[in-house]
């Protein structure tokens, strides 16, 4: 029951209560004092192993057995959470105000592209299959009727002048068309399935560009968030003696 899919889908559904909280919820103090700057530093840690997907996929170019994506997503749930805990709804400056938003925005936008680019692609892998199936039947098809052709002209050349067989080459006639109807519906049904393809192929490319939008956003939270602990570390702490 507790798998990987359910779990993001109970994390994701956290952080939207987190998210809503501040319109019933506000502290002035948590967000400076110790839980909450540990709070905030657990998050911060958490956001920045995001990166470790993204650094495997484009730098190391590494594929293992499990999937580093789950794990981006799991990382990128929790520690926007803490975050949003650690503020406690306070929105006291500019700073705060920007790496709430971007961080909401960052979430939103990765979880919205995960969800869409997982089903476009699923959808895409399955128009492929049945493609390749399609077009395997309808080679099949196209050989058996060559040799059927062929069978058909030979028996005509040899036997033209015998009346019996008249019956004979009609019923074959009449199966050669049904057979020729029946590649024609086959054909057609390949034309709908590479048209759906063509059709998922631009949808993947739509997401892709979601997905940049997503890196965009992502880098300026993370310059957001250096500007942040910068800040805070100038003003002071006030939980240290």
């Amino acid at each position: 029951m507790w798998n990987e899919k359910n779990i993001n889908a109970f994390l994701a559904l956290f952080f939207g209560l987190l998210v809503i909280g501040f319109l019933f919820h506000q502290s002035r103090t948590f967000a400076g004092s110790a839980p909450g700057h540990l709070l905030g530093i657990a998050g911060t840690i958490l956001i920045l192993m995001t990166l470790i997907y993204p650094f495997r996929k484009r730098i190391l170019k590494k594929k293992g057995k499990q999937n580093p994506l789950n794990s981006h997503v799991t990382y990128g749930l929790i520690g926007p959470s803490l975050v949003v805990i650690h503020s406690a709804h306070k929105f006291s400056s500019l700073i705060g105000i920007l790496v709430f938003i971007s961080l909401v925005l960052v979430v939103l936008s990765g979880i919205v592209g995960r969800y869409l680019f997982k089903k476009v692609n699923r959808s895409l892998r399955e128009q492929k299959r049945e493609h390749r199936l399609m077009h395997d039947r309808i080679e099949s098809r196209k050989n058996e009727m060559l040799a059927a052709c062929m069978a058909n002209e030979e028996e005509s050349i040899t036997e033209a002048d015998s009346p019996e067989d008249t019956p004979a080459q009609g019923e074959i006639g009449s199966d050669m068309m049904a057979a020729c109807d029946q590649w024609l519906d086959e054909v057609r049904t390949l034309a709908e399935t590479e048209y759906s393809m063509q059709f998922f192929d631009r949808l993947k490319v739509l997401f892709s560009r979601w997905l940049r939008i997503h890196y965009w956003i992502s880098g300026f939270l993370f310059a957001l968030i250096v500007v942040h602990v910068i800040t805070t570390l100038y003003y002071g702490l006030r939980w240290l003696p």
